[in-house]
């Protein structure tokens, strides 16, 4: 039986667009639009597209960052929506978040000390003293020294600053933890340091992590399963090495086509996509990715496919009709 750390079913977040004197709603942004997903206990699950798909939407909308405009989500067998207050502050401990640019997840006017030991403050779990000694801790195990708790952000390089913000993500203790590309800011010489570090944190805490990045080369290092985004949904979820080796949907294809190798860089970028995402404030109707698909056929402008399969999950109505023969494609999208 699967132990699930976390689940969302049919998660949607929508951003108003407001207009005239009266700021009166005109419009909405479907930035999460209608997600189902599970995190295992214990895995990386890897959540991969091109920039605007909402990757970084979906993953603060599953930490409260953002309240999800519907849908339901459980945490460790709990239901985290219809947690408030104190319950849902204690909750929070569990799970933590390590933003996408070190530079402006610090606090300039505050010392390394006084930000890693932030959530022991927060949370009361620790007096000064304490405090300040598991600071030093956390600083040495994420590779720094504990004779920098004094020193401020702007002493250290983008791949220290990183290294800080993790430390203060792990402080808890937490389960989970959610990485909004936390490479991607960067050196290339400083991403593979980071990358085993938390790995190796991963080991040695236990934790479960989501891992967001647009870069499938990362995403192929760290995590054990993958999910697919575009334009809001989920097209394809399965395992590492099952996606890399016989990737379903056409966009997963043409992901990874995209990937320049050395001495076959023009080879593999036929196979890129053309055309820009779609807007999220209108897109496309039935599958969103056909008007950019080389196999769309009639179905697929006027119905949404779901995503099917039991290891290897695709939406894509080309796929279901291979697998389901005698069916015919008038599903009904929920």
């Amino acid at each position: 039986m699967e132990d699930i750390l976390l689940e969302a079913r049919n998660i949607k977040k929508y951003f108003p667009i407001k207009k005239g004197l009266w700021l009166r709603d005109v419009g909405q942004v479907k930035a999460v639009d209608d997600v189902s997903l599970r995190v295992r206990r214990g895995e990386t699950l890897g959540l991969v597209g091109e920039s605007g798909c909402g990757k970084s939407t979906l993953g603060r909308t599953l930490i409260r960052l953002y309240e999800p405009t519907s849908g339901e989500l459980s945490f460790d067998g709990q239901d985290f929506l219809k947690l408030s207050g104190g319950e849902l502050r204690q909750k929070r401990k569990n799970i933590q978040m390590i933003f996408q640019d070190p530079y402006a997840a610090l606090d300039p006017r505050m010392t390394i000390g006084q930000i890693i030991g932030q959530p022991f403050h927060i949370h009361k779990t620790l007096g000064a003293k304490e405090a300040e000694v598991r600071v030093k801790q956390l600083l040495e195990l994420v590779g720094l020294k504990a004779s920098h708790i004094n020193r401020y952000p702007h002493e250290f390089s983008g791949g220290q600053r990183q290294r800080i913000c993790i430390a203060r993500a792990v402080a808890l203790e937490p389960e989970l933890i959610i990485c909004d590309e936390p490479v991607s800011a960067l050196d290339v010489s400083i991403q593979a340091q980071v990358l085993n570090l938390l790995k190796d944190l991963q080991e040695r805490l236990k934790l479960t992590y989501i891992f967001i990045s647009h870069d499938l080369s990362v995403i192929e290092h760290v995590c054990d399963r993958v999910a697919v985004m575009y334009l809001g949904k989920i097209v394809e979820v399965a395992t590492r090495d099952e996606l890399f080796q016989n990737p379903q949907h056409p966009y997963t294809q043409a992901l990874l086509g995209a990937i320049p190798h050395v001495g076959q860089g023009k080879k593999q970028m036929k196979k890129s996509l053309s055309g820009d995402v779609p807007s999220p404030l209108h897109p496309p109707s039935g599958c969103h990715f056909h008007p950019r698909c080389a196999f769309k056929m009639d179905v697929c402008a006027k119905e949404r496919p779901l995503l099917q399969g039991a290891d290897h999950q695709t939406a894509c109505w080309l796929i279901h009709q291979n697998q389901n023969p005698h069916e015919t494609s008038k599903k009904e999208s929920p």
